[in-house]
């Protein structure tokens, strides 16, 4: 009886501490607020992005780990993405890939105002250090039938960093 008393305390403290070893982010990449830029306009149907805005910044997100799940807060109409890391974890070059879409929503495309049934996102991106990380960013909107004029596609590299504060890269 005298053991039991003195093993309950232990073993919570086990049970305690292996529990809080399972909520540690096993991957490189942090948590929080991130800025993106675009690098390179890949397509652009809808004349939202111009030569000049590539190296502007773009909008922010706020990246969010559970375990394997990667959520981000995304600037861009208030829309929540949601994805998964790729690769092992701990390591540069870690992949996630996210996913978001919103309905309704109003935007201007090609010089039209338009209220589009959808705009969907898809962002791939590969972690660099543990402030930056960068990829493809796809924007698809997907407007109602009586305004056809206001399908269209964005497709840009972009790179982003986390409190201004990018990767420093060995020399070569």
């Amino acid at each position: 009886m005298a053991a039991t008393r003195l093993l309950r305390p232990l073993l919570m403290s086990a049970l305690a501490l292996a529990s809080g070893l399972g909520c540690t982010n096993a991957y490189l990449q942090n948590e929080g607020l991130y800025e993106f830029t675009a690098t390179e306009v890949i397509r652009d149907d809808c004349g939202l992005l111009s030569a000049s805005s590539v190296q502007d910044s773009w909008d922010t997100g706020e990246l969010i780990i559970t375990g394997e799940v990667v959520r981000m807060n995304y600037e861009l109409m208030d829309m929540q993405l949601i994805g998964a890391f790729l690769e092992g974890g701990l390591t540069e070059d870690d992949g996630f890939m996210l996913d978001g879409s919103v309905a309704n929503a109003p935007l201007s495309a090609k010089g039209t105002q338009c209220t589009v049934e959808q705009v969907a996102v898809h962002l791939e991106a590969t972690t660099r250090c543990a402030t930056q990380f960068d990829g493809v960013l796809r924007v698809r909107y997907e407007p109602r039938i009586e305004q056809p004029q206001c399908a269209c596609q964005v497709w840009m590299s972009y790179r982003a960093v986390q409190n201004g504060r990018p990767c420093i890269l060995p020399a070569p």
